[in-house]
């Protein structure tokens, strides 16, 4: 059965377990600093908001965001979305970021933030896909192979 919530400092063996299983998938994501341990800082902050998404109580796909105070409402900046390879083209993110959408009362976000590396032609396509508008470039924001490689910003109003 699907289970679609919140993360909370609790789950963090779980997610541990899963980035494990996921490593070869994982890697890029933590050679931006990503480790177990960056993770786990993250999961103390109070404004934190990571979503899971479960099946059968198995880990499949998950958020990491964090809520930014933007006069009476938050703003969601995304920082990290990953689903297990096995399992991506299921619907998983869109499910992940239409749990946020149907809960934005409930979470208090009318906003969401995110970047992502314009060589990401999947991710990039996913975010369109799912209505997030671009906005602008942060130039020259990553680092790939000794090249460095623009971020594409991108934001959706809930």
């Amino acid at each position: 059965m699907k289970n679609i919530r919140k993360l909370k400092i609790d789950d963090l063996e779980i997610l541990n377990r899963f980035i494990s299983d996921e490593k070869d998938n994982f890697y890029n994501f933590q050679k931006l600093g990503w480790s177990k341990k960056n993770i786990y800082g993250h999961f103390k902050k109070k404004n934190n908001l990571s979503i899971g998404y479960f099946c059968d109580e198995k880990l499949y796909g998950f958020l990491i965001g964090e809520k930014l105070l933007n006069y009476i409402n938050f703003h969601l900046e995304i920082h990290l979305m990953f689903v297990s390879k096995k399992k991506r083209r299921k619907n998983i993110g869109s499910s992940i970021l239409k749990y946020i959408e149907t809960n934005k009362k409930l979470i208090n976000i009318n906003k969401m933030f995110l970047e992502v590396s314009e060589n990401n032609l999947q991710a990039v396509n996913f975010y369109e896909k799912n209505n997030f508008v671009f906005f602008k470039f942060r130039h020259n924001y990553y680092k790939s192979k000794n090249e460095k490689v623009n971020a594409k910003c991108y934001f959706k109003n809930l």
